[in-house]
């Protein structure tokens, strides 16, 4: 890939992070402001030049991964919610990531391949 390309990934992962961190910061109540945190505007930049650059069809594993990873966030956010609240932050952060990879693994074993 030539370094134009990382160039402009670069230049609009910047601009989408200042942008959703502009809506974040603007957000009422403040909790909803991780929504719009560095991680989905870089992974929705970083698509949209996958699709200029190597077309839609090859965007599909991108975003498959992406919704895996996604789903396995979302249970080890819901499994640490109880941990930390248990094991205080650093074992229950920890033994969440099992909920992460078992989600996440699981659901690309079954869908992901």
């Amino acid at each position: 890939m030539p370094i134009v390309v990382f160039a402009v990934k670069a230049v609009i992962g910047g601009l989408a992070v200042l942008g959703f961190s502009v809506i974040g910061e603007a957000a009422r109540p403040k909790r909803f402001a991780g929504l719009f945190a560095a991680a989905p505007s870089v992974a929705l930049a970083s698509l949209a030049i996958t699709v200029l650059s190597k077309g839609a069809k090859a965007t599909v594993p991108y975003a498959e991964g992406m919704l895996i990873g996604s789903a396995g966030m979302l249970a080890y956010c819901l499994v640490s919610l109880v941990l930390v609240e248990r094991l205080h932050a650093l074992a229950g952060s920890v033994l969440a990531w099992i909920a992460w990879f078992l989600v996440a693994g699981g659901v690309y074993l079954a869908v992901g391949r």
